[in-house]
């Protein structure tokens, strides 16, 4: 088979897309002459400008195109001006579908997620999911790692953000997110013991200590900064996208539970330590050698639920500071 000219759809959540990066990967390298676009959500083009992962960004506002009908059918006949060979849709919505049927594509793929586990089978992680779509084109690859490039200006800005704030960049630097936001409260640890580990790497290992998070996360931060002894700075909010890989790039460590940050994290080769209770790390716990999954034996665990059925979090209270500290110095030895 050849191809010439593909279109990589994967609009939505952060996390989501880093998972399909394993995918886009295999896919240049099988088909090396192919001019891939992919399409994201607004904000994630950041990600990709600049690297070799793609080589156009298009970016699919799907709050923009619920207002607009008009704007959507036109952005899906402006796919049908490029004249694409294969459509690989792995955002399969309504929308899609309609977007599929408007580009005119000779070929397309579209992504099934496995929602349960037949018997003999597999739990896969999401990145493996996605990298089933693509065995109709002959790639079956292994799914061992998530590799999103960093550039080296972005790189020294964090440098100079970080030295802006007094931090001390010849020290290790732990970064901690500790929100997954408000719309599934059951992942989330507790804001007192962010700050009694937050203190301790910063008294026991000698370390920096930053926060991460977006503008929504500004108010939590901030009272779990005010409930430390030791000072910490906070970047949640401060940096765009790309800027906040590069922050992550730049830290020894990442503790969080299963949001955006983590696998942000994941995919510039930081260990990560993981706080899983709701949410099964089989599916979407980090990739990689040299990360740390702390999940409790509960017969409620996982129970994939945004908010606890039970109302008591056992899985996440299930988890010590003194548990998540030793992971970090473990990890930290394998940075």
């Amino acid at each position: 088979m050849e191809l010439k000219k593909v279109l990589f759809f994967k609009p939505g959540a952060i996390g989501d897309f880093l998972h399909t990066l394993p995918a886009l990967k295999a896919l240049k390298r099988k088909f090396p002459a192919a001019h891939v676009t992919v399409v994201v959500s607004p904000g994630l083009e950041s990600l990709l400008q600049g690297t070799p992962i793609a080589d156009r960004v298009m970016v699919f506002d799907k709050s923009q195109f619920k207002k607009s009908v008009r704007g959507f059918i036109g952005f899906g006949l402006s796919l049908r001006d490029e004249k694409y060979d294969l459509f690989i849709d792995l955002q399969p919505s309504l929308r899609s579908l309609i977007l599929r049927g408007l580009s005119g594509a000779d070929k397309v793929l579209v992504y099934r997620k496995q929602k349960k586990r037949e018997a003999g089978t597999k739990r896969l992680h999401a990145a493996e999911n996605f990298m089933e779509t693509l065995k109709p084109l002959g790639i079956t690859d292994a799914v061992s790692s998530i590799e999103l490039p960093v550039l080296p200006v972005s790189l020294q800005a964090v440098d100079r953000f970080l030295t802006e704030r007094g931090v001390d960049i010849s020290k290790p630097i732990i970064a901690l997110n500790c929100s997954v936001g408000a719309a599934r409260p059951a992942r989330n640890w507790f804001p007192e013991r962010f700050a009694l580990l937050a203190d301790r790497l910063i008294n026991e290992l000698g370390a920096a200590v930053v926060f991460v998070g977006g503008n929504e996360d500004r108010d939590l931060v901030r009272r779990v900064m005010d409930g430390m002894h030791g000072k910490a700075i906070s970047a949640a909010g401060e940096l765009p996208l790309a800027l906040s890989a590069a922050l992550l790039a730049r830290c020894s460590c990442l503790v969080s539970s299963d949001t955006g940050p983590l696998h942000l994290a994941t995919a510039v080769q930081t260990p990560v330590v993981g706080l899983y209770g709701s949410t099964d790390p089989r599916r979407t716990g980090p990739v990689g050698d040299g990360h740390f999954v702390s999940i409790k034996q509960l017969p409620c665990v996982p129970c994939e639920e945004k908010d606890c059925p039970l109302g008591s979090r056992a899985c996440m209270a299930s988890i010590t500071v003194d548990e998540i500290f030793e992971a970090v110095r473990v990890v930290m030895r394998c940075k």
